[in-house]
């Protein structure tokens, strides 16, 4: 059993961006030929853009498209009263034998060429649920979005994209709002065919995401769909606004290392909602097709700091496996906020969410040492309770690290070949989610295991209003 250890919020020394400044940007050029491109004029319903990027106005409804549907963390912590002990990387030594006695120190391998694994389909949508009906799911007055213990409280209301798997299982926001929950009411408003093409384009979405130039302001929105058999990717770009404005965004050739390869027309909007102008959360609205087959699909982008709560060993618990005890003391050192190297610098968790389709979720820590531990995977849950048990992938690449000559990529990934499994072990619905390590198999050593807790620094967004989500 895992034994809680002590919480902390971890000072995260940069403030965070999508991507990195100076990242090689995509090909901004519109799609080839081949792709089938958007009817203008008066025989196509995409003719009334009314500004907003050639999608119908969602208050207007006469439209024949259908119409659309917190404070600091606290810094008081009790950590272990003396000092972590010095864990020394391992050494290259002969590997210990199976039999009796203590073990020896085993041969470090050398560390894999960074590959990212190729994360598993996430699963399939079979059904959607009801919109819950207005202040239903309310939270408790004193509910704390860095309070690890709400990681596990069943009693709580989590915020549900609407789609629903085979097993039973929810695809989950990672925030508190109730922007999610407005969106899927919105699409219960329109006609019934309507309605019908919105929730078949958005179950047939695998998974998207998001990427934003630091230096420019240029964003990529990636999104791969399932079109009978196969497996198309659509790519669109625009301008990432700070302040509330709605930027178009139009189909590309390629984007966050994918070549479009759908033939579908692909157009929409983008917005930052954040109530301080900001984009940790952005909405994307994009119609797909072209007349009379036509659907609209929702998107949320979350990127946002993260507080942490490590969960380890209980004291005096003693290990011999000296690759966890580095990583164990990359906990204890970032518990006890000392000045040294092997201790957290930044944490950060980001989600995409379909309106009644898939979520999915990336969590990831970069030491001071720059060593990276960084995993993603499906955002989900049961309808009642947060346990779980989703094996995730490694991430093997930072996305704040940067392209350009002056500041290579300096990520470092032994840490993450110390890990031999990663599993989500617990999802509130809400923004935090609970993940459990295990120490890859190394001759006689234990597979040591930890846990931690990721809770979003959640900010307030602007009203929902269908005007603020045109």
């Amino acid at each position: 059993m895992l034994h809680k250890h002590t919480v902390i919020t971890a000072a995260l020394l940069a403030s965070l961006s999508l991507t990195a400044c100076g990242k090689k940007k995509d090909v901004l050029a519109p799609p080839t030929e081949q792709q089938t491109t958007q009817k203008t004029g008066s025989d196509s319903e995409t003719s009334n853009t009314n500004g907003q990027g050639e999608l119908p106005d969602p208050s207007n409804p006469n439209d024949t498209l259908p119409p659309l549907p917190e404070p600091i963390p606290d810094t008081k912590v009790n950590p272990p009263k003396a000092n972590p002990p010095k864990a020394n990387p391992p050494k290259t030594t002969t590997p210990p034998s199976t039999g009796g006695g203590a073990p020896s120190k085993p041969s470090t391998p050398v560390p894999p060429p960074p590959t990212t694994e190729i994360p598993k389909q996430t699963p399939p949508v079979v059904d959607t649920l009801p919109v819950p009906a207005p202040g239903t799911n309310r939270l408790p007055s004193d509910y704390r979005s860095n309070d690890a213990s709400n990681a596990t409280n069943d009693a709580l209301s989590k915020r549900m994209t609407g789609a629903v798997t085979e097993d039973g299982l929810v695809y989950t926001s990672s925030s508190t709002d109730d922007l999610l929950t407005y969106l899927r009411a919105r699409n219960e408003k329109v006609g019934a065919e309507s309605r019908r093409a919105n929730l078949a384009a958005a179950a047939s979405i695998l998974s998207a995401k998001m990427s934003v130039d630091g230096l420019s302001g240029d964003a990529v929105v990636t999104l791969k769909v399932q079109e009978g058999r196969d497996v198309k990717v659509y790519n669109v770009a625009g301008a990432s606004v700070n302040g509330g404005y709605a930027s178009p965004v139009k189909s590309v050739r390629a984007g966050n290392g994918e070549k479009s390869t759908g033939a579908r027309a692909l157009s929409g909007t983008l917005k930052c909602l954040d109530l301080d102008g900001g984009c940790e959360t952005t909405f994307v609205r994009l119609q797909i097709g072209t007349s009379p087959n036509t659907a609209i699909i929702n998107l949320v982008f979350r990127n946002s700091p993260a507080d942490l709560y490590f969960h380890l060993p209980a004291q005096g618990a003693h290990s011999d496996n000296p690759e966890f005890l580095l990583i164990q003391e990359f906990a204890l050192s970032t518990i006890q906020r000392l000045n040294v190297e092997n201790k957290v610098k930044t944490s950060k968790i980001s989600s995409w969410e379909v309106v009644n389709g898939r979520s999915g979720f990336n969590v990831s820590l970069k030491g001071v040492n720059q060593e990276l531990l960084a995993f993603a995977g499906p955002l989900l849950a049961p309808e009642a309770g947060t346990g779980v048990n989703i094996n995730l992938s490694r991430i093997a690449k930072d996305q704040e690290d940067t392209l350009d000559l002056i500041s290579l990529n300096n990520t470092k990934l032994n840490y993450a070949n110390y890990i031999g499994e990663a599993r989500l072990i617990a999802n509130n619905g809400l923004g935090q989610v609970r993940i459990a390590l295990k120490m890859r198999k190394r001759g006689a050593y234990a597979q040591d295991q930890l846990a931690i807790t990721f809770m979003r620094r959640i900010k307030p967004l602007v009203d929902l209003t269908d005007d603020n989500l045109k």
